[in-house]
């Protein structure tokens, strides 16, 4: 058998979407007539899969119907981490050949043999790669499974360097998911309310060293109940003694779950939290400059927000009724927000804590 280019393996590893591209290569080069790997996440019930050849019929089927009735995958599974281990002799078995799934679901599609490896065995996750010839293909032979037995440390090595590079975008994702609605600082939850980014502002705000501190404390706690209510909590806390009331407002995060494989499960929460006794204000000079206004369209924008109404502005500026309200019209264009109340929504993205 020809020595199968391990850097097509190393490829996927930089980019999952040529694991289906990789996985065609494998199946033809042992000379199998379909494949799968594919990984699943315990009970966050995350996963990834890629397959080629496989009768989207049969997958359908055995999702909705025979995964109950698989009474291969207790052996499959039982074989050791990293070792190949052809289904050829399990197939031949009485009990195997008269159970529903075999009758049902491999006999139909003519398997032969299955040469299945776990990739990735340890809690709450589970990695598989598996080759199957069908119709009058021979058995697997011990140099296919010896071939195979080379290549699994590069498939493992491309499923960990894969999800590590995807955990790490999902993380930056994270943040730039969230940064907009941030105040004081954020810290991102996993799927069960875990904490697993506290953030060095955190750290100063709450005196935490840790986030297995904060995580055991009534913080934690609370940031838990914002994510899962999915509504903003305002409580007053003490940390090392002093009071501090905190607005938490929590949003589900989108993420890739392949990035579960090397971490662990990956952030699903952003809480940012909010100092709400401290006094905030506006970059009105950011405004200003990033939207064109002029100085008179910024002391207009500057009075109304600072007043939270437009009634009086026109006198307290000294300038003609019409005069303000040409700057207002010209401000709602200029920020494309369409009322005094999505101008002050607007506003909220420039708020600041003064120095």
């Amino acid at each position: 058998m020809a020595v199968f280019p391990v850097e097509s393996i190393y490829d996927a590893a930089a980019d999952e979407r040529l694991f289906p591209d990789l996985l065609r290569h494998i199946v033809a080069h042992f000379g199998a007539q379909s494949g799968f790997l594919a990984w699943m996440g315990g009970a966050s019930g995350s996963g990834f899969q890629a397959e080629y050849g496989n009768d989207p019929a049969y997958l359908q089927g055995y999702v909705e119907t025979y995964a109950p009735l698989d009474i291969l995958r207790p052996a499959l599974m039982d074989v050791p981490e990293g070792e190949p281990r052809p289904a050829y002799a399990l197939l031949q078995s009485a009990a195997i050949r008269q159970s529903r799934f075999y009758r049902e679901y491999l006999a139909p599609q003519r398997i032969v043999d299955n040469l299945a490896t776990n990739l990735i065995k340890r809690e709450g996750m589970f990695a598989t790669i598996a080759l199957l010839r069908t119709g009058d293909a021979p058995r697997f032979s011990d140099d296919d499974v010896a071939a195979m037995r080379t290549l699994v440390p590069h498939l493992r090595r491309a499923v960990y360097l894969s999800s590590h590079r995807i955990g790490q975008a999902d993380l930056l994702s994270a943040y730039r998911q969230s940064a907009e609605g941030a105040r004081d600082g954020l810290v991102l939850l996993g799927d069960d309310g875990r904490i697993l980014d506290l953030g060095p502002e955190i750290e100063r705000l709450t005196g935490f060293a840790s986030i297995e501190a904060a995580g055991r404390s009534a913080f934690g706690r609370a940031l838990a109940r914002a994510a899962q209510d999915g509504k903003p909590v305002l409580h007053m806390f003490r940390f090392g003694g002093r009071p501090l009331r905190l607005l938490l407002a929590s949003r589900p995060l989108s993420r890739n779950r392949y990035g579960d494989v090397s971490g662990g499960p990956g952030a699903s929460y952003a809480v940012s939290v909010t100092e709400v006794d401290r006094r905030w204000g506006l970059a009105y000079d950011a405004i200003a400059a990033s939207h064109d206004l002029t100085p008179g369209e910024t002391r207009v924008l500057q009075d109304v927000l600072t007043h939270g109404e437009m009634i009086g502005t026109a006198d307290r500026l000294g300038i003609a009724r019409a005069t303000a309200r040409s700057h207002l019209h010209r401000i709602y264009a200029k920020t494309g927000t369409s009322g005094f109340p999505d101008l002050c929504l607007f506003a909220h993205r420039f708020i600041i804590s003064p120095a």
